[in-house]
């Protein structure tokens, strides 16, 4: 897997990407963040905790976790 950022964004969001860049994932980064950003509204969890959204058409379910590995275990790997 590959994570992407903007430029000089210092913030957790990434998106992840499979290795040859094929197939966009979703995004990956803390809850406070990605409500900061409004990728998320609401979130039943701390700031601190990691979440990844899947993109459309990639079938897999949001989820939390407190590392970024432990959020993007269930993913493919390519």
């Amino acid at each position: 897997m590959k994570f992407m950022k903007r430029r000089d964004d210092n913030g957790s969001i990434r998106k992840v990407w499979s290795d040859d860049k094929e197939v966009c994932f979703g995004v990956v980064g803390t809850v406070g963040d990605l409500i900061q950003e409004g990728i998320l509204e609401y979130a039943d969890y701390p700031p601190e905790t990691w979440a990844f959204i899947p993109a459309p058409g990639v079938i897999q379910k949001p989820r939390f976790g407190a590392t970024r590995e432990s959020t993007l275990e269930n993913l493919p790997k390519m």
